[in-house]
């Protein structure tokens, strides 16, 4: 029997989906709402939600899941995975993304009186705005009217720069008289910054350099592989003035308290909190829509103005930031991303325990910034340049067994190998245009030989010696042990990078040296026709 519902107007009863570590859920509590229900799948997420949510009832499988308590809010933070410039950009119908369809399948079984969704910004673009389109379709169809708005964080008073599109629906009232009506215009630049935040894995794509804050948290691998943005502090000590934030001020940076995702943690798996952090939604941005709800509730139909210069919303083009509509027609808003300016919490303030960026690190995000051939500011670089030059480390002795084996060791090259160049040569008569060398995602510390992008296909040409192979693979009898732990090393290089790949939606083919480069040739042209025709299939789906 349906649980009876909060006699407050105001207090409304919350249904969670893809909860992830419940930070749009803590924040629509601290508003005074009520979270009744959750569901969520990935089992690190689950300990979390069991831990700070222990009298909340956990599903875990959103494709068989329908609320059994009577409810007011639907609320979604459904996968960005394929929608996002991180991700494989396949759509609102790939894999992941394409589970919001559950949201709109338990909206017309259950009837909520308000449906919330949150995703990234390219929800609004991506594929001429498919996405949106299909998103702002099915909620028309199930009768609900709907507003939405891009909102950066900072407006909460977090120093991290993350914007995400809020979507408000509801059958009987008007969403834009929640979402559209407080807009606290963006703050002007801040003035002499003592702190900027930057991607130093994206130095190709984007720097995302902010004064006192932090570009946008990331999901990073289900490896464990670490996501986080460095910091430049302009004013501290050399060699400290590059620095990687830790895990507490992750959680700190989307508005958690210190410690919240420890429960992920447990013996013989990863330390996933990188991602888990990197995938949620911000306390702060869930508070703000919390209180909306609530006042509507008190108030009933605010008569707020919403800004707009009457322009209809075109479909199949691009949205604007904000808009609101209903029954097929919609306007755009003028609103900005900040709907309040509340005090913003200092970077190097929020920030308690950032570690020292690594020779290593330091010198990889230069050398993909000069390769890039990106701008930077002159004192920035000066400093990158300065923190290279303190840690850099001595050189190792060689431990070559002889001067002969140190020279042929120098003479092996990392790129351009024969294989690989008569590999290249045979793909590129048959067609097909591929890059070299490259990181096909910010999460992969190694290149690919060979990179099809669009398709998402890695070739990777691997020497026989030096990768270990099963057929031809030798083992020097000089320093046995110390080539045995370094071709190990390889060893496992490969198959995390392998692993890595899969797991973002890549096929990953690897040709070894004494593999006959026209066969190797046919299969790859043979996947990478395969997967560009399911691709086209699902961009552009047959009608029946």
């Amino acid at each position: 029997m349906p649980q009876t519902r909060p006699s407050r107007p105001d207090v409304l009863r919350v249904v969670s989906l893809f909860s992830g570590i419940g930070g749009l859920d803590s924040g629509l509590e601290l508003a005074g709402h009520e979270v009744i229900e959750m569901c969520e799948s990935w089992e690190p997420a689950r300990r979390v939600l069991a831990e700070h949510y222990p009298d909340v009832p956990i599903a875990q499988d959103v494709q068989s899941y329908t609320p059994g308590m009577e409810y007011d809010v639907l609320a979604a933070g459904f996968p960005c995975t394929d929608l996002s410039h991180a991700g494989g950009r396949t759509g609102i119908f790939g894999k992941s993304s394409g589970l919001v369809e559950h949201v709109f399948r338990i909206a017309e079984q259950t009837r909520p009186r308000w449906i919330l969704l949150e995703n990234v910004p390219n929800l609004l673009g991506l594929h001429s705005g498919a996405g949106m389109d299909h998103v702002i379709g099915e909620l028309e169809r199930l009768g609900y009217r709907w507003a939405y708005r891009t909102v950066d964080a900072r407006f909460t008073g977090v120093p991290q720069r993350r914007p995400r599109v809020i979507i408000l629906a509801s059958p009987t009232a008007d969403p834009s008289r929640v979402l559209l009506c407080e807009d606290a215009g963006a703050p002007a630049a801040p003035t002499d910054p003592d702190t900027a935040g930057f991607y130093w894995t994206e130095g190709r794509t984007g720097l995302g350099l902010v004064e006192d804050a932090i570009p946008t948290l990331k999901g990073g691998s289900t490896l464990g592989l670490p996501s986080a943005p460095a910091i430049w502090f302009r004013d501290r000590d050399r060699g400290h003035r590059l620095a990687l934030p830790g895990i507490e001020d992750g959680e700190a940076l989307q508005g958690l308290p210190r410690g919240w995702t420890a429960p992920a943690v447990v013996p013989d798996e990863p330390d996933l909190r990188w991602k888990l952090i990197g995938n949620a939604v911000p306390v702060g941005v869930g508070r703000w829509l919390g209180e909306a709800l609530a006042r509507h509730g008190r108030t009933a139909e605010q008569h707020c103005p919403v800004p707009h210069d009457g322009t209809v919303i075109t479909r199949g083009k691009k949205w604007p930031q904000a808009g609101w509509g209903q029954d097929g027609t919609g306007y755009r808003s003028q609103v900005s991303q900040w709907p309040r300016r509340e005090d913003m919490n200092p970077l190097a303030a929020v920030v308690r325990s950032p570690a020292p960026m690594s020779f290593r690190a330091a010198a990889g995000f230069l050398s993909r910034v000069e390769e890039a051939g990106r701008d930077i500011p002159d004192e920035f670089r000066r400093d990158v340049e300065d923190h290279l030059r303190l840690l850099r480390p001595r050189p190792k002795p060689s431990w070559a067994s002889s001067p002969g084996s140190r020279r042929r060791m120098q003479k092996q090259k990392r790129a351009n190998t024969k294989p690989e160049l008569a590999l290249r040569s045979l793909l590129h008569r048959d067609g097909l245009r591929y890059r070299l060398q490259v990181r096909p995602s910010p999460e992969l510390r190694q290149r690919v030989d060979i990179a099809f992008m669009k398709e998402k296909v890695a070739v990777d040409v691997r020497g026989c010696f030096w990768h270990a192979c099963p057929e031809h693979g030798t083992a020097p009898k000089a320093n046995a042990q110390r080539w045995a732990e370094k071709l190990q090393r390889n060893v496992d290089r490969d198959e995390r990078t392998r692993l890595t790949l899969t797991e973002l939606g890549w096929e990953v083919m690897v040709v070894w040296e004494h593999e006959d480069p026209a066969v190797a040739a046919t299969r790859i042209a043979e996947a990478v026709r395969s997967r560009r025709g399911a691709q086209e299939v699902a961009t552009h789906p047959v009608a029946s």
